[in-house]
C-alpha cells in the first residue's frame, strides 16, 4: 500500500511539474526577481539571486533554499542537484554547493574577470529507493555570479632572441635578464600589455611560468597565435618598429599590433621620492634589454618605510611618470607621487606605456 500511495503522489507531482514548463527551451529562460519563491511538485526552491565571492569565503557557498517535495514513503531517499546553463552540481538539502567546483565552472567559461556573469539554473529533485525512482525539476531561474577580485596579477614574460639578453634563458633568476614581464592595469588584472622595440624576423615567446616552457604563447607556420600548441614556432615581426602586445585572460586572445604613439630612449631612470631627498639622478635602476633598444627596467629587492617616488628619465624632471595607484599603476607626465607602503620590492617599469609593478618579496 505505500508504494501505491508513493507511486500515486509521485505521478500528481510530475502532472503538476509538466505544467511548470520543465522542458522550456533555455533559450527563453524565465527570470524570477530576488526572493520569489519557484515551485517544484508541492515543494519549492528560492533563490538567492547573487553569489558574490568577494564576500563568500567558504567551502560551500548556500544557491537556494530547497523545501522538498513530500512522501509518505521513508525508503525514498532524497537527492538534489542544480544546474548552470545544463552543468549539474551536488547540491545539498540546506540549498549550497561546492564554491571551488562553482568557481572553476565560471573561470572555465569566462576567465578570472570579477564580472557578473548570469546563468540559467534549475533544480532537480531524485526520489530513490535504490531500484526505482522518480524526478522532478523546478521551474528555470537566473543565478548571477561575481568571481572575487584577483589579488595580484598574474604574470606572464616575454624571452627570445630579441627581449632582454636575448638568451632564452627562461629560469627564474633570468627574469629581467632574459625575461620581461608584461604589464597590467589597476582595476583589471586580467588584461597584460608590453611596448617595446622589435627587429623584424628575430623571434620570442610568452611563457607563464620561470623555469617551465608548459605554458605558453608562440605561433603557427602561417602565423597564428597558438597557446600550449606543441608544434608552435617563434613570434616574428615582418617589419621593424615598435609594436603593442596584448594579451586578455579571460578572452584566452593574442593581439600584437603597431604601436603608434610617441617614443623616447632614455640612458637611465632614476627612482626619486622623499625617501632619497627627491633626487631624480639617484637611485637608478637596471636596464633589462641589451640586444634591442632599452624601453624596461627592474629594480631589485629594494626596501622602503611608507613613502612616496616617481620615476625619472635621463637624471631630470622633464620626463617623469606619476600616479595615485600602488602597487601595480600607470604613470603619467607630472603625475601624482606614488604611495609607497612600507615593504621589500622588485620593481618593474616600461617607459613607453608608464606601466610599473612594485612586485612584494615578502
Amino acid at each position: 500500500m505505500k508504494m501505491k500511495k508513493f507511486l500515486y503522489i509521485a505521478a500528481t507531482a510530475l502532472l503538476l511539474a509538466s505544467c511548470t514548463e520543465d522542458f522550456k527551451d533555455w533559450a527563453e529562460p524565465q527570470s524570477n526577481p530576488q526572493g520569489e519563491v519557484i515551485t517544484f511538485g508541492n515543494g519549492s526552491v528560492t533563490p538567492v539571486n547573487t553569489i558574490d565571492f568577494a564576500v563568500e569565503t567558504g567551502e560551500r557557498v548556500k544557491v537556494c533554499d530547497i523545501i522538498a517535495p513530500s512522501t509518505s514513503d521513508t525508503t525514498y531517499i532524497p537527492q538534489y542537484h542544480i544546474f548552470l546553463n545544463g552543468q549539474g552540481f551536488v547540491l545539498s538539502e540546506d540549498g549550497t554547493i561546492n564554491a571551488q567546483e562553482l568557481k572553476d565552472y565560471v573561470i572555465s567559461l569566462y576567465g578570472k574577470a570579477p564580472e557578473p556573469r548570469v546563468f540559467n539554473a534549475q533544480v532537480e529533485w531524485l526520489m530513490t529507493n535504490g531500484t526505482t525512482g522518480t524526478t522532478i525539476k523546478s521551474e528555470p531561474f537566473e543565478l548571477t555570479v561575481i568571481l572575487e577580485p584577483i589579488a595580484k596579477p598574474d604574470l606572464w614574460y616575454l624571452v627570445g632572441s630579441c627581449i632582454g639578453d636575448g638568451s632564452w634563458g627562461n629560469e627564474q633568476a633570468k627574469i629581467g635578464i632574459s625575461l620581461i614581464p608584461m604589464y597590467t592595469e589597476a582595476e583589471d588584472f586580467t588584461v597584460l600589455t608590453y611596448a617595446g622595440y622589435f627587429p623584424a624576423g628575430q623571434g620570442f615567446k610568452l611563457i607563464h611560468t620561470p623555469g617551465s616552457w608548459d605554458e605558453q604563447w608562440g605561433a603557427t607556420a602561417d602565423g597564428t597565435f597558438v597557446k600550449n600548441d606543441g608544434g608552435s614556432t617563434d613570434i616574428k615581426m615582418a617589419a621593424d618598429g615598435y609594436y603593442l602586445i596584448t594579451y586578455d585572460m579571460s578572452a584566452e586572445t593574442l593581439t600584437i599590433t603597431p604601436y603608434d604613439g610617441e617614443v623616447l630612449a632614455f640612458s637611465s631612470m632614476g627612482m626619486p621620492g622623499d625617501y632619497q631627498g627627491w633626487d631624480a639622478g639617484g637611485t637608478l635602476m637596471t636596464p633589462m634589454s641589451t640586444v634591442v633598444e632599452n624601453h624596461d627596467w627592474i629594480m631589485r629587492n629594494v626596501t622602503y618605510d611608507n613613502t612616496e617616488l616617481k620615476f625619472a628619465g635621463d637624471g631630470g624632471w622633464g620626463h617623469n611618470w606619476g600616479s595615485t595607484q600602488f602597487p601595480v599603476g600607470t604613470g603619467v607626465q607630472n603625475g601624482a607621487n606614488i604611495p609607497i607602503e612600507a615593504g621589500t620590492y622588485t620593481v618593474v617599469f616600461n617607459d613607453i606605456l608608464g606601466k610599473y609593478y612594485f612586485i612584494s618579496m615578502q
